[in-house]
């Protein structure tokens, strides 16, 4: 298991990211024929986008957006793979949940701040891959580039403390990891000014 993590950087971004659209297109389908429209409009995915949307001017839109976009690049997608469970990093987790979360609100149209109908099929896949798809492109670079990082590992769910596998004076990224990951975060900045300038454009 431990060869997943030593692998090149741009084949754990193919990998990562080829799980997440897998997941992704089957959520969706599964949303659109077998649950009603809105079904996720009351979940915490949902809430963000309506709080955000809330900002009264396009700068502080932008800005709480960026925000979200950083915290979760930070708090979710770095600092869980500080920690593995049997050699393989935890961050891996967040594509598979944002794959099905994603899938499922869009499946559904449970978006706060927009109406899926209100696009027709050429227009509502180019801005969601513009901006969706940027953006979660941008997580699966951050992660990729940090699933070197693992401090811990766990060979069980049941174990309180993992086994050290390093301390943090001894975590190095490489040259590819420190592209992919300056290129992640540009793109999260990129994509959060995309989302802004569709809100406002509405």
């Amino acid at each position: 298991m431990n060869a997943q993590v030593e692998e090149n950087v741009f084949k754990r971004v193919l990998w990562l990211y080829g799980l997440y659209s897998l997941l992704n297109l089957f959520s969706f389908l599964l949303g659109y024929h077998f649950l009603p429209e809105g079904f996720m409009r009351g979940s915490p995915y949902s809430a963000i986008g309506s709080f955000v949307a809330s900002a009264s001017s396009f700068w502080s839109e932008f800005s709480l957006t960026l925000l979200f976009n950083l915290s979760v690049v930070i708090v979710v997608c770095i600092l869980t793979n500080l920690q593995q469970f049997r050699h393989v990093p935890i961050g891996y987790i967040v594509p598979v949940v944002l794959g099905i979360v994603s899938g499922l609100v869009s499946g559904t149209n449970s978006f706060a701040a927009s109406d899926l109908k209100q696009f027709n099929a050429l227009d509502g896949m180019a801005l969601g891959m513009g901006i969706g798809g940027i953006e979660m492109l941008a997580y699966v670079l951050v992660i990729s580039a940090t699933a070197n990082i693992g401090l811990y590992n766990y060979e069980s769910l049941k174990q309180w403390q993992g086994k050290r596998l390093k301390n943090i004076r001894q975590i190095k990224l490489s040259v590819s990891e420190m592209f992919c990951l300056g290129l992640g975060i540009l793109m999260i900045i990129f994509a959060a000014y995309r989302e802004t300038v569709m809100a406002f454009a509405q």
